[in-house]
């Protein structure tokens, strides 16, 4: 199945809205924000698909135009089925000049003999702010499928000023090498991943509020690196998908609210 998402905003009076969307089977856009005064527009993708199933091709693109602020969510995980043939996802996301999108999806369960590919690219304008996160699973743990899928592959490329200023390629390949060896998860099998990009941000600052919200949990492994454009990139190893998609939430919340100021406080 070839599916297509399509959403572009637009502001007035200092309030993002939905200007022009489009979507097919299985996807549904809705508007989530339960205070229509409130500046950052809330939608929600839905998809009444149990998953991605062989030879699927999603492609996603986004528009977030000048001075606008836009927090996209998920309805649930993204269950990548068993397959013959590789299901692929496209992600474009444009955020223009002085604009912010935010985006933590629930995590990617490929199941036993799946093949993914998925790549992303985000271009951000002068003074675009983003959050941008990720939750990559083992597989159906419970289910004896601990990374039992063939092929996983997600790359994202930052481009500022149209110019890529950071790649992040994950690529897991099972039957070659098991991601639980030495220099890649090391015992651990969820990752998740954070980046906080924003022009001018305190690096001390925000490092300070991540490592100290991130010590409670003893069971994580993570590290808060500085990135090559103003931000920063938070990567934590862990066993649990809801606990990684808890603390990934909860961090971009109190990120949003201590250094983001698009909603009405």
């Amino acid at each position: 199945m070839n599916s297509r998402v399509y959403i572009e905003t637009y502001q007035r009076d200092k309030i993002t809205y939905l200007k022009d969307s489009f979507s097919n089977q299985p996807f549904k856009i809705a508007d989530v924000r339960e205070n229509h005064q409130n500046p950052c527009l809330n939608l929600m993708l839905m998809s009444s698909s149990p998953g991605l199933l062989g030879g699927d091709y999603y492609e996603i693109d986004v528009q977030v135009k000048a001075g606008g602020a836009l927090r996209l969510k998920t309805q649930a995980y993204q269950r990548i089925f068993t397959m013959d043939t590789m299901a692929t996802q496209t992600m474009t996301i444009k955020v223009k000049e002085g604009s912010f999108f935010h985006f933590t999806p629930h995590p990617v369960v490929p199941h036993k003999d799946s093949s993914f590919k998925g790549v992303n690219h985000i271009y951000l304008s002068k003074n675009a702010d983003l959050i941008w996160g990720e939750v990559i699973t083992c597989g159906r743990k419970l289910n004896d499928e601990q990374f039992a899928y063939n092929y996983f592959e997600n790359k994202t490329t930052i481009y500022q000023n149209n110019q890529p200023v950071i790649i992040d390629h994950l690529l897991y390949h099972p039957k070659k090498k098991m991601p639980l060896s030495l220099g890649q998860l090391e015992g651990h099998t969820h990752l998740s991943s954070l980046w906080i990009l924003q022009e001018g941000i305190d690096i001390k600052r925000i490092t300070k509020v991540i490592s100290e919200y991130l010590a409670a949990y003893q069971q994580l492994t993570y590290g808060v690196s500085e990135t090559p454009i103003s931000g920063v990139v938070v990567k934590i190893l862990g066993k649990q998908s809801e606990m990684l998609f808890d603390v990934i939430q909860q961090l971009a919340d109190k990120i949003y609210l201590e250094f983001f100021a698009y909603d009405i406080q």
